[in-house]
């Protein structure tokens, strides 16, 4: 009786302690990356999460602070509002230079507004605004607001008795996004006055985890003051990006304990009940030591890793636990020539299916998508490590013991057998399946914008206030500030025709307050049409006489008449104090300026239309969505990265099938499977967008279609469904496949919505892969490879079904065609012979002719070359006996040999080896 499992401890333990040293050194070289904000396209024209991808632009990301009042108390929300700005100012987080009170910025503003009027106005607005101001009442009523709201500032009332400032400044209404919010007592009020916005500046991204974590210390500890000293009726409420990274940090992190968690649990499980206990763990040495491998290489290379990418990865990794079962299986059904030799008996039926998904994965780097192409890096080499493992250390491992199935394994092993049985039922189910799905498929959208986004109730309170999820961001870059100016002006044009069409509220833009070249010139020009020399009349005599009754001097107006009739048509340059307000940094190492400009969208809002006409000056980024609105560049992309996996795909198969036929079954399953699982994502309300399009496309090129592989390269090595060795490896190709899904299946209950997508692509996928190659190509394989004899009918005919490499080795006519005519003509047409040697036999060409020469004799062949023997006898079936051997020191034989030949062998051995007798032994 066999030992149980037999493992060479030291082996064990030398594999173990490196494994270990590459772990701790590569865990020590890099920081692993919470922040999901970066998973979106690098280099196309949309930034991710509405933060810029260039980490040397910092782009002003405000926080919206609302301050409101529960009982209406008025005195209290301002007195409440003004000690909020005072904390803010006292906290090194928030740059005092950029967060002046706002009573500060709105004098600030109105300072810089009030000598520039008459760019600030087009036609449209001094008609419907200012002409119903040209009246006694409405002067009188303007120059005693005046009075009253700005005592002490004669120098603005006398450049601007109507108040036209207010107007201008009362544009900053659109900073709240609410309807009916106005500008009152310095402040920025909602409706219904009981709440206040206060934009407050940090010092550094709210995309940065750190900063995010120090500002939600802070708003924690601001709130419990401001409840301590103004009671529970004035509230808090801070929204910003800081708020969205830290539910993506903390997302992640449980979505990843909890996957790491039953995925491990659910795999011990399967393996344990299938195989033997340590067998079973043993078999996840190779994914695990691909990992490791994967995970220090990239930590040579980049100086951190996205735990999505690590955790993802992993799982991903873990697809190759098949190439441990399989080796352990065959090593188990052959002790004789033990695990080495399952080792090459794997890699010559799997090595197509490791190319194929170690290249799709690899093709990840083509897709645009940052976080894409660190997985898709990470997992290639995590794939790519764990065969050669499997390949060279893991039969190092392994001792002479029975490693195979258990009961649980055999009845599994039965029930593949079973349903490769199928026949053409199963096909036929299969097409029916795929043929009712295909009802369901619907085409690919531009981004998911269904998906559900999980968060915190902080957020999800701020959510309520600020809208923030529902927006949408443009950004506007140019190397200096005359030209982002004419870039705003431009940019508030395309933004009015979008808000007249009732597409977005009215926005925010620096060309409201600071218009470039062209929008100035146009305004002045409309300024001096619209103050014709009636109204300058007019409005002269009026300033006069109400002035005179409200005790103003003669000739106090004079400068804002004077700007009246001589308007200066220069645009007004925008303040350092005031560009943090209205959007604009500046990159102080390269000196480009990029200016941020938030809409929200309304009911007729048409992305896609949106997006189109704002690209030419502007890109535009939803911080709402983990994946951004895709411009052009994305879908281009997407499109190359599609062809090179369909030209590597094609590529393999020409170089490891080298067969018409049995490349286009084995496109079959792959098939299947797009179409069950588009079905399926369209069933259930999923439509694919491009992330989507891209992790269909890897998984189906790489794993989906490394069964069908596994299965055709299978036939061509064993050429019957029934060799124990096939069915030891259809077996470790089924669990191999069972653990996947075991693994992958969590992850649709995942928070976090990448996770959640890629879990059910990959359920999908994986299963329906799987599903078209157990049920399609095993009809069609046993037609090709069992109903038609291959042991007759010629040389081609005896090698078609095999692997391509002894197939043309076979069939060189270059090579064969002169040896084959020496031979007819040396050898009798006819002979009596019952045995004939070949030694040197080779891949078998030779030996196949002189059996159809002579079709009672049985050949011998000998060869040194295991794979030789191999396809040999295969190629002869039971008229030959192929042994591995090799010239002078030839096996003895249990026959009397009546012809021997030795062809294209000489030149092998050395004078003194061809002067020995072959038919002895020393």
């Amino acid at each position: 009786m066999r030992p149980n499992v037999s493992i060479n401890p030291f082996a064990l333990a030398a594999v173990t302690i490196i494994a270990a040293t590459l772990l701790l050194v590569a865990v020590g070289r890099m920081t692993i990356v919470t922040d999901m904000t970066g998973a979106a396209p690098g280099n196309g024209p949309v930034a991710a999460d509405g933060h810029h991808r260039s980490p040397a632009l910092p782009i002003v990301d405000p926080i919206r602070i609302d301050i409101g009042a529960t009982g209406g108390d008025g005195a209290r929300l301002l007195a409440a509002a003004e000690w909020v700005e005072t904390r803010l100012q006292q906290n090194d987080l928030f740059p005092r230079a950029r967060n002046q009170p706002m009573p500060k910025r709105l004098a600030d503003l109105s300072d810089q507004v009030i000598p520039h009027l008459p760019v600030l106005f087009t036609a449209g607005e001094l008609q419907v605004q200012v002409a119903p101001l040209l009246t006694d009442r409405a002067i009188r009523q303007a120059m005693t607001r005046f009075r009253t709201d700005a005592p002490g500032q004669a120098s603005s009332m006398a450049m601007d008795p109507l108040g036209l400032h207010r107007m201008v400044l009362a544009r900053l209404a659109a900073m709240s996004q609410e309807p009916g919010a106005a500008i009152h007592r310095g402040r920025l009020f909602s409706a219904d006055r009981r709440h206040v916005l206060i934009l407050a500046i940090p010092i550094g991204s709210g995309t940065d985890a750190t900063v995010a974590r120090a500002l939600t210390r802070f708003f924690h500890d601001l709130d419990r003051d401001l409840e301590k000293k103004f009671g529970r009726e004035i509230t808090l409420t801070a929204a910003g990006t800081f708020r969205t990274t830290l539910d993506n940090a903390s997302m992640v992190k449980g979505d990843v304990q909890r996957i790491i968690l039953w995925s491990a649990t659910g795999i011990v499980v399967l393996l344990a009940a299938c195989i033997r206990p340590l067998a079973g763990m043993l078999s996840l040495m190779p994914p695990l030591a691909g990992m490791i491998s994967a995970f220090f290489i990239f930590s040579l290379t980049h100086d951190s890793i996205s735990i999505l990418v690590l955790g993802f990865g992993g799982l991903i990794v873990s697809i190759s636990v098949n190439h441990g079962i399989a080796i352990m299986g065959l090593a188990d059904d052959d002790a004789i020539n033990g695990a080495r030799h399952a080792a090459r008996e794997i890699r010559a039926v799997g090595l197509p299916a490791v190319l194929a998904a170690v290249g799709a994965f690899g093709a990840l780097a083509f897709s645009g998508i940052a976080v894409f192409e660190e997985l898709g890096r990470f997992a290639a080499m995590g794939i790519g490590f764990s065969f050669l493992f499997a390949q060279t250390v893991f039969p190092l491992l392994l001792t002479t013991g029975r490693h195979g199935p258990t009961p649980a394994g055999r009845r599994l092993a039965g029930f593949t057998d079973r349903l490769t049985s199928a026949g053409w039922s199963g096909l036929a189910l299969a097409l029916l399946a795929a043929a009712v799905l295909a009802v369901f498929i619907r085409p690919p959208v531009a981004t998911d914008r269904k998906a559900p986004q999980p968060a915190s109730r902080e957020t999800n309170t701020a959510e309520v206030r600020d809208n923030r999820f529902s927006d949408t961001v443009v950004m506007t870059e140019a190397a200096d500030l005359a030209a982002l100016q004419a870039k705003n002006d431009r940019l508030l044009e395309l933004l009015e025709t979008e808000t007249h069409a009732g597409g977005i509220l009215k926005a925010l833009t620096p060309s409201l307050f600071f218009p470039g070249h062209r929008r100035s010139a146009e305004n002045a020009d409309a300024w001096s049409r619209f103050w014709t020399a009636e109204r300058v009349q007019l409005l002269s005599s009026v300033l006069e006489r109400q002035g005179a009754a409200l005790g103003f001097a003669d000739g106090e107006f004079d400068p804002f008449l004077k700007m009246i009739t001589t308007p200066s048509s220069r645009p007004p340059a925008i303040p350092p104090d005031l560009q943090a307000l209205l959007g604009i940094s500046r990159d102080e190492i390269g000196g480009r300026w990029v200016q941020t400009t938030r809409i929200t969208p309304r009911e007729h809002f048409d992305r896609r239309r949106f997006n189109d006409r704002m690209s030419a000056i502007s890109t535009v980024a939803d911080p709402a969505r983990r994946f951004p609105a895709m411009g052009k560049r994305p879908f281009q992309k997407t499109a190359a990265m599609l062809l090179i996996l369909g030209a590597g795909l094609i590529l393999l198969l020409v170089l490891f099938l080298a067969d018409a036929g049995l490349s286009f079954t084995a496109l079959l399953p792959p098939a299947f499977a797009v179409v069950c699982t588009a079905g399926t994502l369209g069933m259930t309300g999923r439509p694919p967008d491009i992330p989507a399009t891209v992790l269909l496309s890897v998984f189906i090129a790489g794993p989906g279609a490394g069964y069908g592989l596994f299965l055709i390269r299978g036939c061509q090595r064993y050429q019957r469904f029934d060799h124990p060795h096939f069915s030891a490896v259809r077996t470790a190709m089924i669990m191999g496949a069972a653990a996947t899904l075991v693994v992958v299946w969590v992850l649709p209950a995942a928070d976090h919505h990448l996770f959640e997508k890629a879990g059910w692509i990959a359920c999908c996928t994986i299963g329906y892969s799987l599903a078209g190659a157990l049920l399609i190509l095993p009809p069609l394989l046993k037609r090709r490879f069992e109903a038609t004899p291959t042991d007759t009918g010629g040389i081609r005919r005896r090698y078609r079904n095999m692997a391509p490499c002894p197939r043309l080795m076979a069939g060189s006519g270059r090579r064969l065609g002169p040896l084959i005519g020496e031979l007819s003509a040396r050898l009798p047409a006819e002979t009596d012979a019952a045995n004939i040697l070949d030694v040197g036999c080779g891949y078998g060409a030779p030996a196949c002719w002189m059996a159809d020469r002579y079709p009672y004799a049985i050949i011998h062949g000998i060869d040194p070359d295991p794979e030789r023997v191999r396809a040999a006898a295969l190629a002869l079936g039971p008229r030959g006996r192929i042994i591995r051997g090799s010239a002078p020191d030839l096996p003895p034989m249990d026959v009397l040999v009546n012809l021997a030949t030795m062809l294209d062998v000489s030149h092998h051995l050395q004078d003194w080896e061809l002067e020995k007798n072959p038919g002895t032994h020393p």
